[in-house]
């Protein structure tokens, strides 16, 4: 008696199991939407001028051919500015005040499923359109790595708008301004995204 319902609940759950990824499948062949959102570590010159990184995203994917979808995707991506910074030069104190930059990307997707459709990678590549700040608008590109548990995948991306920024520079000693120029934002994310 016990081998049979041991027998009948790996049949059921063996079942349920290969109706989920046959859902997860068709589900990718017709086309989908997916919701994400992420967190982030500036990099580089973006973690002088910003001290975090917090955005969304929404994409439409269809199936090319076996395991490669295509799409377009529409975001918001927030970098909150460092604040107040201070350097000497000269003999001169420079002050700058770092203030928070927001981007809208909009970009082409792809993402490659490996592994029976568990891992994925990807590439948005776009603009970042500069909504605030003193940040302007740049190439945006963002190659990522996911897995996925079904409806919600797991992402790990490296994300960069290239657009740059003129934060003027204050010098106590003379009163006059001067622009000095980031070359863009960059940041390691992660983040969690929905497939409906």
């Amino acid at each position: 008696m016990k081998k049979i319902i041991l027998l009948t609940a790996i049949a059921v759950f063996g079942f349920n199991s290969i109706n989920a990824q046959d859902e997860v499948i068709e589900k990718a062949k017709s086309g989908s939407f997916y919701a994400g959102a992420n967190i982030g570590l500036p990099l580089s010159t973006s973690s002088d001028v910003s001290s975090f990184n917090f955005g969304f995203d929404v994409a439409y994917l269809f199936e090319l051919i076996d395991n490669l979808e295509l799409g377009g995707l529409i975001g918001y991506t927030h970098y909150i500015g460092d604040g107040s910074y201070s350097y000497t030069n000269n003999g001169n104190v420079l002050i700058t005040n770092y203030k928070d930059a927001s981007f809208i990307p909009v970009a082409a997707t792809a993402r490659y499923y490996f592994a029976d459709d568990k891992f994925f990678g990807g590439l948005d590549l776009g603009v970042g359109i500069n909504v605030s700040g003193d940040a302007k608008t740049g190439f945006y590109a963002r190659p990522k790595f996911g897995f996925d548990l079904g409806p919600i995948a797991l992402i790990a991306s490296y994300q960069s708008i290239s657009g740059g920024t003129d934060y003027k520079h204050v010098n106590n000693g003379n009163g006059n301004n001067t622009i000095v120029t980031s070359s863009g934002f960059n940041s390691f994310n992660f983040g969690v995204e929905y497939g409906f």
